[in-house]
C-alpha cells in the first residue's frame, strides 16, 4: 500500500517548526509537501472578507475570530482546495506543531486504500475517554471510532476527496474556527471517524501561531452570553438526535 499524499501546513515565519517535523518526518520515512500557512494578521480586509463572515459569526460563534484563527482555516481551506485540485482519493493534513507517534504511517497507508468509507478521520483526541458510538479494530493497537462529539483540534486529518468537496462547498464562507465547523458534521454532511489512542499530540512546547496574532475575544455582556446558551443548547440538540449510521472501514 501506499502513503497517500501528506501535505504540513507551515507559516513562512516558522521554519524551525518546519524543519522539526520535516525531520521527523523522514525519520518515518513519510514523503511529504509543505502548504504555506496563511498569517492572518498580515490580511487585507479584503482578503479576509472573501472568507470571512461576520453575520454567521455572530450567529453561529460566542466571539468574532481571531486573525489568527482566520489564517488558520484560510489554511486548512487551501489543503483541501489542493486535494480537489489534484483529484487525490485523499490526503493526509498535518498541522507543523505535533509530535508524530510510529503508527501514523500504517493508519494512513490502510485508510488512504479506502477513500471511498470516510470523509475525514481525525489521528488526535484530546479526551481519554470519550464517548464512542461504535468502533472496530483497526492496524494492530488502535481502533476507528465513531465519536458522539466530534474531537477538537485539526493536528492531524486524513480528508478524502468527498470531504474535501464537502467542506468546501459548506464553508466557501465561514463564521466559527475551523475545527469547531468540523465538529458541526451534519451541516455538511461529513462521515467523520477517528482513531484511538490518538498518534499525534501537540508540541506543548510549541507557542501557537494563533495566539501570537492577538489575543482571542471573550465574550462580557449579558445578551452575548445569552445567546451563547441557546447555541450550545441547539449544538446539544443536534449532537443527540443525529447520527450517522454508515459502517466505519473494515481492515481486509
Amino acid at each position: 500500500m501506499d502513503m497517500p499524499p501528506v501535505f504540513v501546513i507551515n507559516l513562512d515565519k516558522s521554519p524551525e517548526r518546519m524543519a522539526r517535523i520535516a525531520k521527523r518526518l523522514n525519520e518515518l520515512f513519510i514523503p511529504f509537501e509543505r502548504i504555506s500557512g496563511v498569517y492572518g494578521a498580515e490580511l487585507s480586509q479584503e482578503e479576509i472578507d472573501q472568507y470571512y463572515c461576520p453575520k454567521l459569526n455572530k450567529k453561529n460563534y460566542r466571539r468574532p475570530l481571531g486573525l489568527g484563527e482566520i489564517g488558520c482555516y484560510i489554511s486548512h481551506i487551501k489543503a483541501w482546495q489542493t486535494i480537489v485540485d489534484r483529484k487525490l482519493p485523499c490526503g493526509l493534513i498535518l498541522e507543523d506543531d505535533i509530535v508524530i507517534e510510529e503508527g501514523l504511517a500504517d493508519l494512513a497507508k490502510e485508510l488512504g486504500s479506502l477513500p471511498d468509507t470516510f470523509d475525514i478521520v481525525k489521528f488526535f483526541n484530546k479526551k481519554k475517554n470519550p464517548k464512542i458510538v461504535d468502533s472496530v479494530d483497526f492496524a494492530r493497537k488502535y481502533k476507528l471510532c465513531r465519536f458522539k462529539k466530534i474531537p477538537i483540534g485539526n493536528y492531524a486529518q486524513l480528508i478524502s476527496l468527498s470531504g474535501a468537496k464537502k467542506l468546501l462547498k459548506t464553508y466557501e464562507k465561514f463564521g466559527r474556527p475551523v475545527d469547531e465547523d468540523i465538529q458541526h458534521w451534519w451541516e455538511s454532511d461529513t462521515n467523520v471517524i477517528g482513531v484511538m489512542p490518538s498518534v499525534v499530540r501537540p508540541n506543548e512546547s510549541a507557542q501557537s501561531d494563533i495566539d501570537e496574532q492577538g489575543k482571542r475575544k471573550g465574550t462580557t455582556t449579558f445578551l452575548a452570553f445569552a445567546k451563547n446558551v441557546t447555541r450550545r443548547a441547539k449544538f446539544l440538540f443536534n449532537l443527540n438526535t443525529k447520527r450517522k449510521n454508515l459502517p466505519l472501514p473494515q481492515q481486509f
